[in-house]
């Protein structure tokens, strides 16, 4: 993390000078937070240690279809749970929030133990969130559309012409999704671990929430699923693995089409590497 002035941060990112009506003090420095591949964010400290997160609105969350005023609002209604940072302040430049102090948990986290979380986050009442329910349809078309035709290749096409619809499968009810929920979004605090980082948040199958996680964590799909369904005491898992198994190359494709849209905004060849891995993976399996 480079950490450096508040005016230094400021020339490098204007949308934080939207912040110097809202302290009542210039904060003592301002460090660029790692690990995000969607956002940029930044560490920010006043001079009495208070410290926070400021989550900038960019053309790259825009494009990602990423609204942080629905963030605030989510957090906002999930603050009693305490399970992810309190929301301070939003404008149409981004979103303040709590800094969460911890230990970050991108390595050495059990599956279990994010299953656990996931369920936490699935238990919450949805009445009181106010975010729209998830499209899958509508959020692979999005990404599809900014994509340029040079990266719409004919490999690429098929995947999205094939797996664009959701699965017709027996209802489970639907719940609060994180849906970006692992080890480097999770945080080791003193009393439990916290979540970060809900700017994909939903409602929805949380079917679809368990396949993202077991897709990203690379985990035996069957071995998850009966593992979830034990610790939310749920009799019969068979519409849960079917729904799992169904959901799975959607969501490899709509990662597919995530790396993609990264690499023709950011340019960085990891991402078009990550994209040509699952088109390898999905047309291995549909050989």
């Amino acid at each position: 993390m480079a950490r450096m002035s508040w005016q230094e941060a400021c020339q490098l990112d204007v949308s934080l000078q939207s912040l110097n009506h809202f302290f009542s003090l210039p904060p003592s420095y301002a460090q660029t937070l790692t690990g995000g591949l969607t956002n940029r964010c930044w560490k920010v400290v006043l001079p009495d240690d208070n410290t926070y997160v400021w989550r900038p609105t960019t053309p790259i969350t825009n494009a990602f279809a990423i609204s942080r005023f629905q963030e605030y609002q989510l957090l906002s209604s999930i603050e009693s749970s305490q399970i992810g940072p309190k929301a301070i302040f939003v404008n149409e430049h981004g979103l303040l929030v709590d800094w969460i102090e911890g230990d970050s948990l991108t390595s050495g986290l059990s599956f279990d133990s994010l299953l656990k979380t996931m369920i936490s986050i699935h238990q919450l009442d949805t009445a009181r969130v106010p975010v729209a329910p998830f499209s899958f349809t509508a959020r692979v078309d999005h990404y599809w559309l900014q994509l340029k035709e040079e990266h719409k290749t004919e490999q690429v096409k098929d995947l999205y012409q094939a797996l664009r619809s959701a699965p017709n499968l027996a209802d489970v009810g639907s719940v609060l999704c994180h849906f970006d929920l692992a080890g480097y979004n999770m945080v080791k605090t003193e009393g439990a671990n916290r979540v970060i980082d809900w700017e994909y948040a939903s409602i929805a199958d949380p079917r679809l929430d368990l396949t993202l996680s077991i897709h990203v964590a690379q985990v035996n799909p069957l071995e998850s699923v009966y593992r979830y369904c034990q610790l939310c005491d749920i009799s019969g898992a068979d519409d849960w693995v079917e729904g799992v198994l169904a959901w799975l190359p959607r969501i490899k494709m709509m990662s597919m089409l995530w790396y993609q849209l990264a690499y023709q905004l950011w340019g960085d060849e990891k991402f078009l590497v990550e994209a040509q891995s699952i088109v390898n993976d999905l047309n291995g399996q549909n050989s």
